[in-house]
This record gives structure tokens, sequence and C-alpha cells, in this order.
């Protein structure tokens, strides 16, 4: 990944006429001319048992890496004059259970990461580097036909996600004390559960319970979102080989949630929030 980065407006945060914007001066801060460069390695290995006919067990390790986007490099927040930044690496060891039968399938995977370089926006919008984090966690899946109409599908993560070091902050002076902390906006629970039911070999319909669990929204842990439990329901019907219905009703109970929260030391908490009960109807029809 290589970039040329070719200013051609002023250095710094002022406007295009050289003058400072107020509250000393604009959000952005345009750096100098640059170029920058990354190249990495990705290896992984993984291997592969079969226990029996209906059990197998897996074991991966690899290691990736993201390069610095754009906008973290040269879309610089407040007093930043340069974003000095370095790939993301992640080291991840992996091992699986899976296994199925008749009417039943399954998955298991314990997980282990390390990431080294990360690079996090803090709760003044900088980009800063040299975060280290430590990821551990189980994710559960699987499916069980109850009868022959009733289908229960589900998968869970459930996880621990931690700051291994302190940094300084965008301008070097002031170390940011979050070594053990819990990584924001990472929550420890999420997961969904499905229940279809096929009332006739035409008509079928899903309840689907989506679960996101609390998380803490600033690197300091002093802010948190609680989570929050949101339905859907999906239901079609196939009158015909060449016509159908669909009809889904998301957030079925009007739950107010957040897709996303965190936290700024400019406004304090802040939320993008889901949007509420809604329901959209649709018709297929093919024609011959």
């Amino acid at each position: 990944m290589d970039y040329e980065y070719d200013n051609l407006i002023l250095d710094g945060r002022t406007n295009d006429q050289g003058v400072a914007c107020g509250f000393g001066g604009c959000r952005y801060s345009r750096p100098a001319d640059r170029d920058d460069d990354f190249s990495e390695w990705s290896p992984k290995f993984g291997v592969r048992y079969q226990i029996n006919d209906m059990h197998n067990v897996q074991g991966r390790i690899q290691r990736g890496f993201r390069a610095p986007q754009a906008t973290e490099l040269y879309r610089l927040q407040g007093s930043q004059t340069i974003a000095d930044v370095e790939s993301v690496e992640l080291d991840s060891y992996e091992l699986a259970l899976q296994g199925a039968g008749a009417r039943w399938q399954y998955s298991v995977t314990a997980y282990y990461m390390e990431k080294d370089n990360d690079i996090i926006t803090d709760s003044s919008r900088a980009k800063l580097n040299g975060s280290d984090t430590e990821h551990k966690g189980i994710e559960l899946a699987g499916a069980y036909e109850l009868s022959n109409t009733l289908m229960l599908r589900g998968a869970f993560n459930f996880a621990e996600h931690t700051y291994k070091n302190n940094f300084k902050d965008a301008n070097g002076d002031v170390d940011i004390l979050i070594s053990g902390n819990v990584v924001d906006t990472a929550p420890e629970t999420f997961g969904n559960l499905r229940l279809s039911w096929q009332v006739t070999p035409a008509i079928s319909t899903e309840l689907e319970w989506v679960n996101m669990g609390d998380y803490y929204t600033n690197q300091e842990n002093t802010a948190d979102y609680d989570g929050h439990n949101v339905f859907n329901l999906r239901s079609s019907w196939n009158v015909n080989p060449d016509l159908r219905f669909s009809l889904n009703i998301l957030n079925v109970f009007d739950e107010e949630y957040a897709e996303r929260a965190d936290w700024t030391t400019f406004q304090g908490d802040r939320y993008f929030v889901g949007e509420p009960i809604r329901a959209f109807l649709s018709v297929n029809w093919s024609l011959h």
C-alpha cells in the first residue's frame, strides 16, 4: 500500500485565506505533503481432524494486518500536524469443534487474539497509534429441528477485550491510563436466536431475537451503554410458483436503542439511534 499525499491548500488549521477558525483553529488540520508506504506479511496455518462421521475439530493460527486508511493519515484533528501511525497487526489462535446430525448442527469456537499498533479514535476524535489489546472468547452457533415444522437457530459470542498498555494523547504530552481497561464499544456478549415455523407448505414465518450486551463507550471506562434487545418478525406466502408475498416487521416492540454509542469530550454521550418499528411488504411476481 503506497500513499502520495499532495495538499493543494494551506497546511494547518486555517481556512483557505490562512485565517484561523474560532475556538483555537478549524476542526481539521491539513498536514504537509508526504508519502507513506506499508508492506506486511500475512501467513496462516490450519489443520482439520475428522473425529468421526459427525464431528470434527479444527485449529487455525494466522497473522492479519490492516494498513492505515487515508483518513487516519491525512484527516487530522485539532492540533495534530502529523499522524505517525503504523500498520495494525493481529495474531489469532482458534480452536473449533463442529458437528452435525439428522436434526441438528453445532459449532463451538474458542479464540485468543493479540492486536498491536491498533489505531483508535480517542474522546477528542484524534487518531492515535500504539494501542495493544488482548481478545479472548467463545463463539457458539447451532441449529435444532424441533419438529417437522419448527426450526431453532442461534449464534452467540462471549468475549473479553482488554487494553494492554497506556499511551500518550495526540500531542504526546499526557499519558492516557487505560491499561487493564475494557476496550470501548466492544460488548462482552451479543448474538441472535431465530425460531422458524413452516405453517403450511406455502406459508412460513420467523421470529428473531437480537441481543446486544452492554459496553463502555470511552477508553477510560467512565461512560457506558446498557445494550438492547430487538425482536423482528418475517413471514412469506408462496401463493403459487410465480407469486410470492413477504411481510417483514422490524423492531416489533418499538424498542428505543442505539445501533452504536460512544462518548466524546465535546458533547458527552452520543448515540447513533436505531430505527423504530417498521414494516415492509413485498410482492415477487415471475412472468414466463
